[in-house]
């Protein structure tokens, strides 16, 4: 064990600062290759010309740090806006112009699209911040407007979040960020389940997700003392007992292996999906590989997630791997903790390790993503957190912080967000000297 609050760490080539609480592991990590960042990250569309008089108006919208009575003149009087950080629809025009100069004054939009007839249409585009290469979109945009006294005016402003942006990470990216943030080791997550996801369509998929996981393995073995590979794929495709297999006997890839039923849109009420993770659980076992999972069901389907697919996997999954550590990721979520609905799947496991139920001798979770990429967690949520990870006991939190590209904080930054939470420093300090089995 290498001490983290006493001077420096020894054979990471930082100094972290007398007294500072550092992880010894990032138990939750990623790489991503060119071929994923185009899959997951497809580009912008280009910037469309408008009309003189469209232009105009566009132009007119993007002057709110400038001249507010000038934003004000873009909007109908009757003129809505629909935010997506706000509760509710905001009326009018002079309210519009002071929610947009006291929320987002730095923002202007960039056309990507245009239909209309000779006094009314649409525009799509991006909310846009910064210039040039520093040129950021941070939510999209569907305007509707209409032709008023011979000036065009914004009737309805709809804002949706962004895309999210996604960069390459290679293994010599992952450890100079391990590097900053003093951390010696981590666990790197192939994401070859994203080419499996059924919300796309992917030539010779299978093919995708061998080159995928084949990737991260050759990256890894290029630090064979500070990174640890674990195989991916969706567990519902029929080449998924074939490829656990082949992983099984790659000198990188048998470390572990990564699940994501959210992204392989694991219905926890469909029995032939149980079967099937039943027998991904079981092979898993059976070839001594370790599990992290992303039990959170699927958001764009829609799919139930709570105390009910809390037991399910309870129940149902976690007996078909009974030799080897089970790691919930994002403390049973999808990253932010605000979603409620994960905390009640996680009380299931919580209420279960607390009685001593023998299913759950090798379940930890991991707390990658919990806070999310800005700093500040409402009061409630960072309270309910800590009580459940003082429910399973410090001794099976895992830290780990996420990719760090697609809106993630880097390792080091995530880890003073967590350190937000209500928890002691004798806690925090337990957690940080946490290691998984698999790794000793």
């Amino acid at each position: 064990m290498y001490l983290r609050t006493l001077g420096c760490v020894l054979l990471v080539p930082v100094c972290v600062a007398r007294g500072q609480t550092v992880p010894l592991v990032d138990h939750h990590q990623h790489l991503f290759s060119a071929a994923t960042v185009a899959l997951v990250s497809p580009k912008p569309l280009p910037r469309v010309a408008l009309a003189p008089p469209i232009e105009a108006l566009v132009s007119a919208r993007g002057q709110v740090p400038q001249n507010a009575a000038t934003l004000r003149e873009v909007y109908t009087d009757n003129a809505v806006l629909m935010h997506h950080s706000h509760s509710g629809w905001i009326r009018g025009r002079d309210s519009i112009a002071a929610w947009w100069v006291r929320t987002a004054p730095r923002t202007y939009l960039t056309p990507v699209g245009f239909e209309g007839t000779g006094n009314e249409g649409h525009i799509a585009g991006y909310l846009t911040e910064g210039r040039d290469d520093a040129t950021r979109y941070v939510g999209h945009v569907l305007l509707s407007v209409r032709l008023v006294a011979a000036r065009w005016r914004i009737v309805t402003e709809t804002v949706t979040p962004g895309p999210t942006s996604f960069q390459p990470i290679s293994a010599s990216d992952l450890i100079a960020l391990l590097d900053a943030a003093g951390i010696r080791r981590a666990v790197v997550l192939a994401v070859g389940y994203t080419w499996g996801s059924p919300n796309r369509t992917v030539e010779d998929e299978y093919e995708k997700v061998k080159q995928e996981n084949n990737w991260t393995s050759q990256q890894v073995a290029r630090y064979p003392d500070r990174l640890r590979a674990f195989c991916s794929f969706n567990p519902l495709r029929d080449y998924a007992l074939d490829e656990l297999a082949r992983c099984a006997k790659d000198p990188q890839l048998r470390f572990g292996l990564k699940l994501h039923f959210g992204n392989s849109v694991v219905d926890y009420h469909n029995p032939e999906h149980i079967a099937q993770l039943r027998r991904v659980f079981r092979a898993a076992n059976d070839n001594r590989m370790p599990i992290v999972v992303h039990m959170r069901s699927s958001y764009s389907r829609q799919l139930p997630y709570g105390a009910t697919e809390g037991r399910i996997f309870l129940d149902s999954l976690l007996p078909s791997a009974p030799d080897v550590v089970v790691q919930v990721a994002h403390l049973a979520g999808g990253g932010d903790y605000t979603d409620t609905l994960a905390a009640e799947a996680l009380g299931v496991l919580a209420d279960a390790v607390a009685k001593g139920d023998p299913r759950t001798k090798n379940l930890y979770v991991d707390v990658s993503g919990v806070v999310g990429p800005r700093l500040g967690i409402p009061v409630a949520a960072a309270a309910n957190m800590a009580k459940r990870i003082r429910q399973f006991g410090v001794a099976r939190i895992l830290y780990g912080s996420d990719g760090a590209t697609g809106g993630n904080l880097p390792p080091r930054e995530a880890w003073a967000a967590f350190r937000q939470l209500p928890l002691t420093d004798e806690e925090f300090r337990a957690i940080a000297n946490n290691v998984a089995p698999y790794l000793k």
